[in-house]
C-alpha cells in the first residue's frame, strides 16, 4: 500500500508540474460548464415541463459529475495496455516489483489526480454560485457520504472494465474498437449529453442495471430521489464489479500465461 501510495505521489507531483497541460484542460472544462448552464437555462425556459422530470440545478450538477470524472481518466489503462501489448514493453513492467495492473492504476489516479481536483473545485463552485445546490430529498450529511460512496465503487467499476479491455490485446490485434463501443456506450449511458432522466423508460433502466450506466452512477447521484433509489444503485455497481473482477482474474492469469509460454 505505502509503495503504491508513493508512487501516485510521484506521479501526480509530475503532473502537476506540466502547469500548461492542466491549465488548457482546466479551460476546456470552464468552458464545456459554462455552456452547458447556458444551453440548458434555455431550454428549460423554452420547456418548462422539463422541470418535473429534473429541476435545472440537478440536470447540471450531475452533466458536471460525469466530466468530473472524466478528468481522473481510467479510461486511459486500456490504451496504456494496448500500447505495451504492441511494443512489448509489457514484459519490461512485469520485471518490477509491483504488479502490472497495479503499476496502471497507480499511475493513471497519480496522472488524473491534480486535473481532477481542479475540476472538482471549478464545477461546484460554479454550479453553486450559478445555479445553486441541487435538489435532494434528504439531509445534506446523509447525501454527501451517499455521494462519496457511490462515487469509489463506481471507479473501481470503471477500473475493472478498462482494465478488462485492455488485456483482450493479447488475444485481438487491436482492442481499441472494443475501447470505442464502451466508452461512447459509458457517455451514453452515463449522462455526458442528456441527463438519464430524460430518456424512455426502458432506456433509464438499462442505464441503472448496465455497467456503462453503473460506472457512471454518480451522475445518478444528483438526482432528487437518489438517497431512495440508492440500494439499487448500489446493488447494481456491487454486481457488476463482483463479475468484472473476476473477469480480469481469470483473463490476466490467461494473459501472463500466453506471455510466459509465448514470449
Amino acid at each position: 500500500m505505502y509503495k503504491g501510495l508513493y508512487y501516485i505521489y510521484i506521479v501526480s507531483k509530475n503532473s502537476f508540474e506540466q502547469k500548461k497541460k492542466v491549465v488548457f484542460q482546466m479551460i476546456n472544462h470552464i468552458i464545456f460548464l459554462l455552456f452547458s448552464i447556458y444551453l440548458y437555462k434555455y431550454v428549460y425556459e423554452l420547456v418548462p415541463s422539463m422541470q418535473s422530470k429534473l429541476p435545472l440545478p440537478n440536470a447540471i450538477w450531475s452533466m458536471s459529475m460525469y466530466f468530473i470524472v472524466f478528468w481522473l481518466g481510467f479510461r486511459e489503462i486500456e490504451k496504456s495496455f494496448r500500447n505495451d501489448i504492441k511494443s512489448g514493453n509489457i514484459e519490461l513492467y512485469l520485471l518490477r516489483p509491483v504488479g502490472y495492473i497495479w503499476q496502471k492504476v497507480f499511475f493513471q489516479i497519480g496522472q488524473g489526480l491534480v486535473s481532477f481536483i481542479f475540476a472538482t473545485i471549478f464545477s461546484v463552485t460554479i454550479s453553486y454560485f450559478l445555479i445553486g445546490l441541487p435538489a435532494v430529498d434528504a439531509s445534506i450529511g446523509l447525501w454527501i457520504f451517499g455521494v462519496l460512496l457511490v462515487f469509489i465503487l463506481s471507479q473501481i467499476l470503471i477500473c475493472l472494465i478498462f482494465i478488462t479491455c485492455g488485456l483482450t490485446s493479447f488475444w485481438i490485434e487491436d482492442s481499441e474498437p472494443i475501447y470505442f463501443i464502451v466508452t461512447k456506450m459509458m457517455m451514453i449511458f452515463g449522462g455526458a449529453w442528456v441527463p438519464v432522466a430524460f430518456f424512455p423508460k426502458f432506456l433509464q433502466l438499462f442505464a441503472i442495471y448496465s455497467p456503462f450506466g453503473s460506472s457512471m452512477a454518480v451522475s445518478f447521484a444528483m438526482y432528487p430521489d437518489f438517497i431512495e433509489r440508492i440500494p439499487v444503485i448500489l446493488g447494481s455497481i456491487i454486481f457488476w464489479i463482483v463479475v468484472f473482477l473476476i473477469t480480469v482474474v481469470f483473463i490476466s492469469k490467461s494473459a501472463f500465461k500466453k506471455l510466459a509460454v509465448n514470449g
